[in-house]
This record gives C-alpha cells, sequence and structure tokens, in this order.
C-alpha cells in the first residue's frame, strides 16, 4: 500500500493479523472438539476468526483496490477471473485430491471423513472467499471505471445488507445457472461443524465490506493526515458499534445468522468492529517500534492468496489422514494451531523462492 511514498502499514498489519486468526480459526472448527470449540478459548479464537479476520480482508480488498497499480477494467476483470479459477484449484487441492488419495492409501481412516466432506461435488463446487474475491475484484473494476462516487457506494452497501435475507437461496432449477446464483446469494447448509455452509460467502452480504473498504480507500488515498483519518474512522467504527448493540442484544442469533449469512443488523455491527479494529492496528503502528514480528505480519500480508491456499490444504490433508475431524483437546488444538501456522510459513516461502520468474511480478 502507497500513500505519499510511504506504506500505510495499519492496512499491511491488519491484514497479518487476519491471516494468521483465519489458521487458528480453521484450525478449530476442524480438528477441535464440541468442549473446545464451546469453551472461553473457543469463543476468543471464533471471534478473532470472525470480524477481525474474514470481515477485515473485504474491507482491506477494497481499500487495496484504490492502491491498486493496474487501474484499468480490464486488469481487473482478468485478474478477478483468475482468483474465481485458483478458487476451484484450491477445492480440489483440500478436498477432492486427499479423498481419493486418502481412500486408496488407507480406507480405513477415509471412512472416518464425515459424509459432507467426502462427497466429491461439493467439496469441487464449494463457494468459498476465493470465488467470492474473485467476483467482487471484477464488480469493483467496473465500479471504478464508472468512477461511482464514494456516498453511493455506501448507498449500495445498505442496498446489498438490506435486500440479501430477501434473496438467500432463490434458484432457477437450473443445475449450471443455479452455481453462478449460489455466487451471489446462495445458502446451502451443513451439518458438519468444520464446513457450515457449502457458500460460505454470498455476494449478498458480503459485498458490503468491500463497498466499505472503497468508501475507505477513496478516503484514505486523498486523505492529507493519516493520523487524523484513522482516528476519525475510529471514532466513526465506535458510534457504530454503540448504535448497533441495542439490536445486537435483541436477537444476536438472528441477526447473525450463520455468520456467513448476517443480516442487516449484523452487518452493521461488524463493519463498527472492522472500523474499530483498522483504528487499533494503526495505534499499534503508531506506537510500537518496528520488529520481527510486524516484518512476518507484513510479509504475510502481501502473500495472503499463497498463504491461504497452503493452510487449508494442510489443515484438511492432515484431518483427513492423520488426525480426524473434531476429536483434539485444547493442547492438541494449540498444538496444531501452531504446526499449521509454522508449516504454511515455510511452505509460503519455499514457493515464493521456487515459483517460475514470470509469477513474481
Amino acid at each position: 500500500m502507497i500513500q505519499d511514498g510511504k506504506r500505510v502499514y495499519a492496512v499491511d498489519l491488519a491484514r497479518g493479523l487476519a491471516v494468521l486468526f483465519m489458521i487458528f480459526v480453521h484450525v478449530l472448527i476442524t480438528y477441535s472438539n464440541a468442549e473446545v470449540q464451546h469453551s472461553v478459548f473457543g469463543g476468543v479464537i471464533g471471534f478473532l476468526g470472525g470480524p477481525p479476520a474474514a470481515p477485515v480482508f473485504m474491507a482491506l480488498m477494497g481499500i487495496s483496490f484504490y492502491y491498486s497499480r493496474n487501474t484499468d477494467m480490464t486488469s481487473g476483470v482478468r485478474r478477478g477471473l483468475k482468483i474465481i479459477l485458483l478458487g476451484y484449484v484450491l477445492n480440489f487441492l483440500r478436498g477432492v485430491a486427499p479423498i481419493y488419495i486418502v481412500g486408496f492409501v488407507a480406507p480405513s481412516m477415509a471412512s472416518r471423513i464425515p459424509a459432507a466432506i467426502a462427497n466429491v461435488t461439493d467439496a469441487l463446487l464449494e463457494l468459498d472467499i476465493l470465488q467470492f474475491a474473485g467476483l467482487s475484484l471484477i464488480v469493483m473494476a467496473v465500479l471504478r471505471e464508472r468512477k461511482v462516487n464514494k456516498y453511493i457506494l455506501l448507498s449500495l452497501a445498505v442496498a446489498i445488507a438490506v435486500a440479501a435475507p430477501m434473496l438467500w437461496g432463490l434458484k432457477a432449477n437450473i443445475p449450471v445457472l443455479d452455481h453462478l446464483l449460489d455466487y451471489l446469494w446462495g445458502d446451502k447448509p451443513s451439518a458438519e461443524a468444520c464446513i457450515g455452509n457449502f457458500v460460505s460467502f454470498p455476494f449478498f452480504p458480503w459485498f458490503s465490506f468491500v463497498l466499505v473498504g472503497m468508501f475507505l480507500g477513496d478516503t484514505l488515498t486523498k486523505s492529507p493526515d493519516l493520523h487524523k483519518t484513522f482516528n476519525k474512522i475510529g471514532i466513526v467504527g465506535l458510534l457504530i458499534l454503540i448504535a448497533s448493540v441495542p439490536f445486537m442484544l435483541s436477537n444476536s442469533a438472528y441477526h447473525m445468522g450463520d455468520y456467513y449469512h448476517c443480516r442487516p443488523g449484523g452487518v452493521v455491527c461488524i463493519v463498527g468492529i472492522v472500523l474499530a479494529w483498522l483504528y487499533l492496528c494503526n495505534v499499534a503502528i503508531e506506537k510500537i517500534e518496528a520488529n520481527r514480528v510486524f516484518a512476518i505480519l507484513f510479509h504475510w500480508s502481501r502473500t495472503v492468496n499463497i498463504l491461504y491456499i497452503v493452510q487449508w490444504v494442510l489443515v484438511m490433508w492432515v484431518a483427513d489422514a492423520i488426525l480426524g475431524f473434531n476429536k483434539c483437546s485444547y493442547s492438541m488444538t494449540v498444538a496444531a494451531m501452531l504446526g499449521i501456522t509454522v508449516a504454511s510459513h515455510f511452505i509460503n516461502e519455499l514457493y515464493l523462492k521456487c515459483r517460475p520468474v514470470s509469477l513474481r511480478k
């Protein structure tokens, strides 16, 4: 991220932390038993892997779009399509491949894979954050090409959040078309805790967070004083949180849905958390001297797509072939979190060193 020749390190820190929390929560929902998941420890990890993770990713995607060197619509559409394809590659690597290979090498272990996870078709067609990110990049490219005013972007964010619950699950009963519609408002709940929903990030309502990020990106790129701007972001985030509390307390289960399908109250509350979190990340950057931990988080921020793929492949292969699903105690969960994080980091480093020159730009 460049702002007047300087990196906006608060954004890098927020994205790097989101990577860490993402790994932790994926380990939790895949490996941990019910006692761990429903404990205070599980609740803390679940929260960190919630608003400060995926919604922050979405908002940062919108912010980063305004700092991108590729400003033409064609580049945005092309990149979006590549990321969508990458999502299906991930589905094959983490879902389809281990099902077949573990089934061939260790049939006894394969028999313990939950039925919902062992369904090859569902595993290949699952819509995750990469598919959503790709579609979002395409839509953002169109919006930027049209030079849409940032306040109209906010209005669109509200409209999408409000409309989402009325659209979830709508189908045309035509298989290919229904899969495409799932990108927009799919809702395919799963009985398995480690999946939750086979449409994890439907465009409605998740694009609301991207639009908020685009508003912030427009604001930050034009800000003469980032310190003051981040302070305003923090104040607005706090006010949004305070305003959303009565709605959330009235029926939090309704407003939060299954997390992947938040209703308007949940979306507003998460937006408040995201804004407050970005402010806190900026405070950390301003108050804490540069250190090795920050350097690693910044590095993860710049290589997030590869890390996302690596950690999910590791998580699912280890579950399929070694640990099983939802069986780990506290100690095993913590060990797995640390192990997957370290392994993901070093595999990412190996990839960066060995990847073709044409992919290093």
